[in-house]
This record gives C-alpha cells, structure tokens and sequence, in this order.
C-alpha cells in the first residue's frame, strides 16, 4: 500500500508543470512565512496574537490590525522584517491607543475572579446571587441581597479591591 502512495504522488508530481509545481512552492512558503511572522509578533508582545493579522503574497507580509502605539507598530514591521524569506512589508497597522488585547482581557478576568471570591467572603458563598463583570477595572455588580447592611459591605469590600476603577452597583435589596 505504501507503495502505491509514493508511486501516485511520484506520478502527480510529474504530471504537474513548472509552472504548477513553482505555484504550489511558492504557495507553501508564504503558508510558512505567515506562521512563522505571525509566532515572531506574538513574542514581541502578545497581544499581536488578537490584533494584528498576517498574510503573505510571494514573500511579501502584510500586517493589519491594531498597534497601540506608533513604537509598537514599527516593532511589529521590524519583527516581520527579520524573519527570513520575507521580502517585504506592507504595514497597514493602525495605532489605536485604548484597544484591549490578551492582557487587557486577562487582567479583567483576574479581576473578576477576585471580586468573586470578595463577594463569597462575606458568607462563605454567594449566597447573595450578585454577580460581578469587569471592563478595564471598571466593576458591574448586578443581582440582589436581602438586606442593605449586606448590599452596602459588598459593595465596600469591592471598592478596596487593588485594581478596581470604579463600581457600577445595579444590587437590588429583596428581603
């Protein structure tokens, strides 16, 4: 049976033109490049992975997406550059100061998982049925509590959380 593979793919090969055959190198190398561009952008920062998007046309990388600083966009050009068998860059980039990449995203899930465990402090669970969003620091409590004296050490215990912004309470008191 292994025979028979390598006989079939030695018979397609030949059947192939230059042409073809030129087409699907260079096809298979611009898939490469634009891997291993886009694994060199994420070392450079992280959120690369997200923000910037990577395609390659006969070796010459184009770069898309958000930077969020003009440094930080010629560290990308810069990184793509470096990587060999590029023979161009096009950088169409664009610098957006206030974009939340994977850090922006992690930090607000860390958060969070913080408020979380604040608010189940204060009985051990929650039993309160209040829960917590994050965006960029900024905290979302909604749900209820039967008491105000419940409501208000929540809602203080949050607040002194390190990392929190601001608190946007929406807990209803239901006894």
């Amino acid at each position: 049976m292994k025979r028979t593979w390598v006989l079939l793919a030695a018979v397609t090969t030949a059947a192939c033109s230059a042409p073809q055959q030129q087409s699907a190198q260079t096809s298979a190398q611009d898939t490469y490049l634009t891997t291993a561009v886009a694994a060199k952008l994420a070392s450079v920062d992280v959120d690369a992975a997200t923000a910037v998007h990577v395609s390659v046309d006969r070796g010459i990388v184009s770069l898309s997406g958000q930077a969020h600083t003009v440094d930080e966009r010629a560290k990308y050009e810069d990184a793509a550059r470096s990587v060999g068998g590029v023979k161009g860059v096009r950088d169409d980039l664009v610098v957006q100061p206030g974009f939340k990449g994977l850090r922006g995203h992690a930090a607000d899930a860390q958060l969070t998982v913080r408020v979380s465990a604040a608010i189940a402090s204060q009985a051990g669970g929650n039993v309160f049925h209040v829960t917590p969003s994050v965006n960029d620091g900024v905290v979302t409590l909604d749900g209820s509590v039967p008491k105000r004296s419940v409501h208000d050490t929540i809602v203080d215990s949050v607040r002194h959380l390190s990392g929190v912004k601001a608190v946007i309470d929406r807990i209803q008191i239901r006894p």
